[in-house]
């Protein structure tokens, strides 16, 4: 056999005995390359990850003193909330606000997407326009803005009292039904997004067989399709549960007023305290985490089996579109009205505060009193500038951070076998659990005693944003490299390039799509973040979403509007681009 062997590779030609040679080379040196980075890789990772889980198990178990330094072991911090029964009221509270919003926005998303993709509606394109538009409307502009439309004073109690002939307000907006109305909206896009990659990758042929034997359009809807689609309602529900669950926005600007306390808002209302009750916040977040956990991995698992509900085979189709017939303007006119709720109305009464001295009633009266002062106002005043350009930076910096970091992770899973890649995979998963909320007090808590001087400048909000948005960055990076044959770069090797020069040259430039897709998304996240701020944030580094908060409170809803319809413009236009993109070169958010 080794004669054997020795008497092939004399007869191979030359060049090929040369080429395996380079390939091998360049094997060993990529496989050195892979092995540097997979520690650097990890050490950073880690670095990032690992002491917010430390920080905030710490707080939960241990005094602290005067100083905030940490001080003696307890189980006092669980104990209170169990004994006091503190736990309950704000968990249930979360409960029925995360059910509440889940199922309303799935079934709002759903019937959006439903329109949209299986029906001959006009203005189908109008739906996914509305989703990606609304991803560059800040949440917290976004709430204020039907604070502003359904609150007592608001034009749509007033025009109901007017109807009803009633003295008191008709809708009560601070309450659980404001809260699941506002977040159902807030997230029926993403459910849009979701729901809708799905319905296009439905196969045709079992609805086909059903109109055969003369089932109606309906009765194949309700007996193949919906059952057909379970699977996708159902995981996506559990992910809105798991982001409603985590919501801080809505919770603290409709629910505190309303005397409504959820996790979230205890564990802000603990930390904003004096003195700080850091020990309570961090049992609310590890109560919070666990919840997050426990539901995470119930969805994983439940995406993990969908493969046993799987309807695509490998014949090319498209789903057939139903006729709906003299109903397809009235379903038109639903997504105009989907499109109206969700973006004109509150962008329209931002508008009109925006340009008036003080609030008031859209009427002919208040056109009167139409100014630009309060853009004057916004545009000049040093804080809310300098709010404008410390969250384009952080934008900037955490989007870019994020993708390079996950771009080499997404490389050392899909292409390498190093042992200990598992790891790599562990930690970029694990900030999956970690609330928005839960997070900013993680880091606060760690870089308070840390001699590391970032605690009250802009690079304390970098690594939180950075360490929050990894995992959307490897969903992105790793799906392109999935999607890259590993034959480019091995012909690369051969023809001795080195690592870094396929990885530049090749790599980089075919995933393109992909990195950009993600690094846009990323962006829009960072510069619209809220709950990690509030809590980070310091005088001297002012981020919008934190401005416009702290403009809400102070009652100051002129300069509030005419900053916040600034922003909007920004970034709904960085959003408009992403939607271009995305329909240019085909890329899902789901």
């Amino acid at each position: 056999m080794a004669k054997q062997q020795s008497t092939e590779a004399i007869d191979l030609p030359a060049n090929a005995r040369v080429a395996r040679g380079l390939w091998r080379i360049g094997a060993a040196s990529q496989f050195d390359v892979a092995t540097g980075l997979m520690i650097a890789v990890s050490v950073i990772t880690a670095y990032l990850v690992l002491p917010p889980l430390y920080s905030v198990i710490q707080t939960s178990l241990f005094t602290t003193k005067l100083t905030g330094e940490i001080d003696q072991f307890t189980l006092r911090y669980y104990q209170d909330l169990l004994r006091e029964l503190q736990i309950i009221g704000p968990f249930l509270n979360t409960l029925y606000f995360s059910i509440g919003s889940a199922l309303f926005a799935t079934m709002l998303g759903g019937s959006i997407a439903w329109i949209v993709v299986r029906t001959d509606s006009p203005l189908r394109g109008l739906g996914y326009f509305t989703a990606f538009a609304s991803f560059g409307t800040p949440f917290i502009l976004y709430t204020i803005g039907w604070l502003l439309l359904l609150g007592r004073a608001g034009p749509v109690n007033y025009w109901l009292k007017n109807l009803l002939d009633q003295t008191g307000p008709v809708i009560n907006v601070y309450s659980m039904f404001g809260m699941i109305l506002i977040e159902s909206l807030l997230w029926s896009p993403f459910v849009f997004l979701m729901l809708a990659a799905a319905f296009r990758s439905m196969d045709p042929s079992l609805e086909e067989a059903s109109a055969a034997c003369g089932a109606r359009v309906w009765q194949t809807m309700r007996r193949i399709s919906l059952r057909l689609m379970l699977p996708a309602f159902f995981s996506v529900m559990l992910l809105i549960f798991i982001r409603t669950f985590e919501s801080f926005e809505i919770p603290a600007l409709v629910g505190l007023p309303g005397d409504i306390r959820v996790l979230t808002t205890s564990i802000y209302l603990d930390a904003q305290k004096l003195p700080p009750k850091y020990g309570s916040a961090g049992a609310f977040s590890v109560l919070l985490m666990l919840v997050v956990a426990a539901t995470l991995y119930f969805y994983f698992r439940v995406t993990r089996e969908g493969d046993r509900f799987q309807t695509v085979t490998g014949k090319g189709y498209r789903p057939t579109r139903v006729s709906l017939g003299r109903w397809r303007y009235l379903a038109a006119c639903g997504l105009v009205l989907y499109s109206a709720v969700l973006l004109v109305l509150p962008f329209l009464i931002i508008l009109w505060a925006s340009m008036l001295p003080f609030y008031m009633q859209p009427s002919l009266e208040g056109l009167a009193k139409f100014t630009l002062k309060n853009y004057v106002t916004a545009l000049h005043y040093p804080k809310l500038t300098d709010a404008i350009k410390n969250s384009v930076l952080l934008g900037l910096g955490s989007a870019s951070f994020v993708m390079v970091l996950t771009l080499l992770a997404s490389w050392l899973l899909v292409r390498t076998k190093i042992r200990g890649r598992w790891l790599l995979d562990l930690l970029t998963t694990l900030p999956l659990l970690f609330p928005g909320i839960v997070m900013g007090l993680a880091i606060l808590r760690f870089y308070l005693f840390v001699p590391i001087p970032v605690y009250g400048t802009l690079w304390i909000l970098l690594i939180a944003f950075v360490t929050r948005y990894i995992p959307y960055g490897i969903r992105y990076t790793h799906s392109g490299l999935l999607q890259l044959h590993k034959e480019l770069e091995e012909a690369s090797y051969v023809s001795g390039a080195s690592w870094f020069s396929s990885m530049r040259r090749i790599i980089l430039p075919l995933i393109t799509p992909a990195f950009l897709g993600g690094w846009i998304f990323i962006f829009l996240l960072s510069a619209k973040e809220l709950s990690m701020s509030v809590l980070l944030v310091s005088p001297q580094t002012p981020v919008v979403s934190v401005a416009i908060f702290e403009l809400w409170e102070n009652a100051q809803v002129g300069e509030l509007a005419a900053f916040g319809v600034v922003w909007t413009v920004i970034l709904v236009t960085v959003a408009i681009v992403y939607y271009a993109f995305a329909r240019r070169y085909g890329i899902q958010q789901n």
